[in-house]
């Protein structure tokens, strides 16, 4: 099987670290594809990533911008085996919301929870110190999405550096099936 990495917005350079350490440190082919910031409505990165989530692909790691488009996107899906996902994997991702970064654009429908398919596996990870998308959106998220695991890292930043990604590597790791509930790592 397969690993879908969907960067952040203008980070397909900037999420080369994280993809690194994700081809070094997991069984799993890692594809990360560049999805360009010349048109950064939610349609086109949606159609886009909507293409690449091929049959091979069972889990999705997101981070920032790529993370919050998938997420949208699996709540717009019209049947379970259209994106056939097992596991998302997010990592700092901003909330859109009302309560967030407010832009209707991207925020999730208020039934997001009830829309996405029964078995899909959510994790958020968030930095503390992250300096790009402030650490109560995964808060905001977690509310909107009760199946989610959270897992708030005390450091790391943005990009998940150190310890951080390290536990991100141990997620991917383990069957999705042995994660449940909130958790700090360190």
């Amino acid at each position: 099987m397969a690993i879908l990495f969907l960067h952040g917005a203008g980070g397909y350079a900037d999420d080369q670290g994280i993809v690194a350490a994700l081809r070094a440190g997991v069984g799993d082919e890692i594809r990360m594809p560049d999805l360009g910031d010349e048109d950064m409505s939610h349609a086109a990165w949606s159609a886009q990533i909507s293409a690449l989530v091929a049959p091979d692909v069972d889990t999705v790691v997101g981070h920032s911008f790529g993370g919050s488009t998938v997420l949208k996107l699996l709540t717009e899906t019209e049947s379970e085996t259209e994106h056939d996902v097992d596991r998302l994997v997010l990592l700092a991702v901003p909330d859109w919301g009302p309560d967030g970064w407010d832009v209707a654009e991207y925020a999730l429908p208020d039934d997001a929870e009830a829309r996405l398919a029964p078995g899909l596996g959510i994790e958020l990870h968030q930095c503390l110190d992250d300096e790009v998308v402030p650490a109560d959106h995964v808060d905001l998220l977690a509310r909107r999405l009760p199946r989610a695991t959270v897992v708030r890292h005390s450091r790391g930043g943005h990009q998940f550096d150190g310890d951080a990604l390290d536990a991100v590597l141990q997620t991917l790791r383990e069957p999705a099936s042995h994660r449940r509930g909130d958790r700090p790592t360190e």
